[in-house]
């Protein structure tokens, strides 16, 4: 079985292994060919001969109207040949060509009915009645008498010879679109053994039969041929993506995501989105984040508060901080309230960069709207970081505002004693060394 393998934080996402078999499922493995694929039909059975001259000139003139295209003169002569005509082979070779003409005219009831007459002519060879049977099939199934057409695909089978891979992929659809999943499954398997010229058709028919029969794990087998063999085609990534997800299979979502976007295949909103959500949950934040962003720079995702929020937010737990405050700032574009500057005032403070944590702090204040309880650490975080730099008189100021926030007010009142202490203590300090530099009474050091 392949497996998709993704390695995070480099561009390495490869299926392993290659298309060299047809994919195995527990509905595959059994399959078998329905008709021998060896062997000749047995010559001039049932065959007769035309002995009337007039019965084989109007047969070759039938033939001939038919072979331009002259449907109606070709009917017109056999059935004449069938009127009048005592040569029983005649008229048994005149009613398959009869049929062949109605079919050609989308007369497909008589066409039916010839053909019917032309098998129990008995002068017609194997070869020819078992084609007969598939092609009243047809009709039927052009009609989408479906039940009427697997009934002549029966019996098509129980007398050809190397059936051809069209006729077990004829029969496949015929038990799918019947809603006989199970039964699709083998015909169309064998087709694609066979190299069919419809492989794409028959590995979605086998797909859907398996999600049918709610057989996920051998969807997903085919599933991931089907992306190996159709790189190019989205419906083949978003099938694996949901037989990924009914199976809770989040690396292997986010392998296939990635490779789609990669190929140029997911391109949407939704697509960018998904992918970013599938990266956070994998935690990979930092390409959770770069994806958004890759989405929204491209224009295919809106430039948006929530949207520059995701990207921050997963560029922060991604400890990226410069690139987090890039993010927060673009957020806070889109709105009038504080709240991005105070959440990047903070990451700043963390990082002992005061001087952007003051003007983040001030701006978060200045357009408010914050969170219940945030304008008091707002305004108590700024004045610790103008205390950092050495504003005391500016920290003493803005935390009196602290004070006046309950959540806030003892730590905010205990710095602001802290820092008239300090500064008693400084000026005690200083008084100290002046008096100590003062000269002696008697003029001595």
């Amino acid at each position: 079985m392949k497996k998709l393998s993704l390695v995070f934080g480099a561009a390495g996402l490869l299926f392993a292994g290659s298309a060299m078999a047809l994919p195995q499922t527990k509905y595959t493995s059994s399959c078998k060919p329905l008709a021998p694929t060896e062997g000749k039909y047995e010559e001039g059975k049932g065959v007769g001969t035309i002995s009337s001259e007039s019965a084989f000139k109007k047969i070759t003139a039938g033939n001939e109207a038919y072979a331009d295209g002259k449907y109606n003169e070709s009917i017109t002569i056999l059935k004449d040949l069938i009127a009048n005509s005592s040569d029983k082979v005649a008229v048994g070779r005149a009613h398959q060509l009869l049929g062949v003409n109605y079919q050609a005219t989308e007369n497909y009831r008589a066409a039916r009915s010839s053909f019917l007459k032309a098998i129990e002519s008995g002068f017609l060879r194997q070869q020819d009645i078992v084609q007969m049977r598939r092609i009243i099939a047809q009709t039927y199934s052009i009609e989408e008498n479906f039940s009427e057409a697997i009934n002549w695909m029966d019996k098509y089978f129980q007398d050809v010879i190397k059936p051809p891979a069209n006729a077990y992929a004829s029969y496949a659809s015929l038990k799918y679109n019947s809603g006989d999943y199970r039964g699709s499954i083998c015909p169309a398997y064998i087709a694609l053994q066979m190299n069919s010229s419809s492989k794409k058709p028959l590995y979605s028919m086998m797909f859907g039969a398996h999600i049918k029969l709610n057989d996920n794990a051998g969807a997903e087998v085919i599933g991931e041929e089907m992306v190996e063999l159709y790189p190019a085609e989205k419906s083949v990534y978003n099938n694996l993506f949901a037989v990924y997800s009914r199976r809770g299979k989040q690396a292997d979502m986010l392998a296939l995501a990635e490779l789609a976007r990669m190929n140029g295949i997911w391109t949407s909103e939704t697509n960018y989105k998904q992918l970013s959500a599938l990266f956070a949950n994998n935690k990979t934040p930092r390409l959770a984040a770069e994806r958004l962003q890759e989405g929204i720079e491209k224009g295919v995702v809106e430039s948006n508060e929530d949207n520059w929020k995701r990207v921050a937010d997963n560029f922060f737990y991604a400890k990226d901080l410069e690139n987090a405050v890039k993010a927060y700032d673009k957020a806070s574009s889109f709105t009038s309230s504080g709240k991005y500057d105070y959440k990047v005032a903070i990451m700043y403070q963390d990082r002992d960069d005061y001087e952007n944590a003051v003007k983040k702090y001030q701006s978060a204040i200045r357009k408010g709207n914050l969170r219940d309880g945030d304008l008091g650490y707002a305004y108590m975080n700024l004045g610790v970081s103008q205390f950092r730099l050495g504003r005391e008189t500016a920290a003493v100021e803005t935390m009196k505002q602290a004070a006046k926030f309950p959540k806030v007010a003892r730590n905010a009142n205990a710095y602001i004693k802290y820092i008239s202490d300090l500064k008693k203590m400084k000026e005690s300090i200083a008084a100290m060394e002046l008096q100590d530099d003062s000269p002696s009474p008697d003029g001595g050091e």
